[in-house]
């Protein structure tokens, strides 16, 4: 190689490098300078506590609740689906009105929301009228109970990154819904889902009978084909029962000792022929 091609390349190289630091250095400079415009970003940063629920006028929680994707779209289902109740036509919490509750106080902006500080007697007047909803949705919404799989799954839809997992899972898992197969893709959207906090309440759920899809079909199927548990189907009496596959030592106990049981029979009937054999023989010498 010549020298002068060797003294080009050095050159080059030597520019790239000069070009690199000026980049490096423009963005560290962007980082600083954004540093200081927003306070989120630096180090030490810690956010502002939020006053008490009951110390927040429940006009200013409705916009704190309707500008958050999850608390917003609950709010919205809240007003749909218990507006009889709200304006007095009923007396009754219908089921679509307290799964709408149940999402809505599941978000922190709606429980905040359900303790605020009313500001006129239509607020005070409201709050009244959905006390038949209280008992029953309180008990949902509490971090240890174990609920219907339609209250876990308005649970999960109130929060959007468990949202946005199920509409993946629902998405992806078609096929196994249908008891064929649990797809790779299907295995890690559940698995996506079942991380989010807000679906915890879906991996101990139980099925009424009642929900908006196949419910017992799908835990079943996500049992044996996503999570490799065995069944076991047994037919009495013209119906098919489907059973978890448990441990054969207790039919494996009860094998043996009916066997035991013949061999000690016929060991004992053996004995009694031989007994009776020698005392003829006895009786026939005397």
């Amino acid at each position: 190689m010549s020298m002068k091609m060797i003294i080009k390349v050095l050159m080059i190289i030597l520019i790239c490098q000069l070009g690199d630091c000026r980049r490096k250095k423009k963005s560290r400079n962007r980082e600083r300078s954004s540093r200081g415009l927003v306070p989120q970003l630096m180090a030490n940063y810690t956010a502002p506590s939020l006053p008490p629920a009951h110390e927040v006028g429940c006009n200013h929680a409705t916009m704190a609740c309707a500008y958050r994707g999850g608390c917003g779209l609950a709010l919205q289902q809240y007003m749909q689906s218990c507006s009889d109740l709200v304006s007095g036509i009923t007396d009754t919490c219908s089921k679509d009105c307290r799964f709408a509750l149940i999402a809505l106080l599941s978000t922190p902006e709606g429980k905040r929301l359900m303790e605020c500080n009313c500001e006129d007697d239509s607020c005070h007047l409201q709050k009244a009228r959905v006390e038949p909803c209280r008992t029953e949705v309180t008990w949902n919404t509490s971090p240890d109970t174990i609920v219907s799989c339609s209250a876990a799954t308005w649970i999960c839809a109130a929060d959007p990154l468990c949202s946005t997992a199920m509409d993946y899972y629902n998405r992806n898992c078609q096929k196994m819904f249908t008891g064929k197969k649990c797809s790779r893709r299907c295995k890690n959207s559940l698995d996506i889902m079942l991380r989010q906090k807000s679906a915890a309440k879906l991996a101990t759920c139980y099925c009424e009978g009642t929900e908006d899809f196949e419910c017992i079909n799908i835990r079943r199927n996500t049992d044996v084909l996503c999570f490799g548990k065995k069944e076991v189907v047994e037919v009495i009496e013209n119906t098919v029962e489907s059973k978890p596959k448990t441990s054969g030592a207790p039919k494996d106990r009860s094998l043996v000792l009916v066997i035991f049981s013949f061999l000690a029979t016929c060991l004992l009937t053996e004995l009694g022929s031989a007994v009776n054999m020698a005392l003829q023989s006895v009786i026939l010498v005397t």
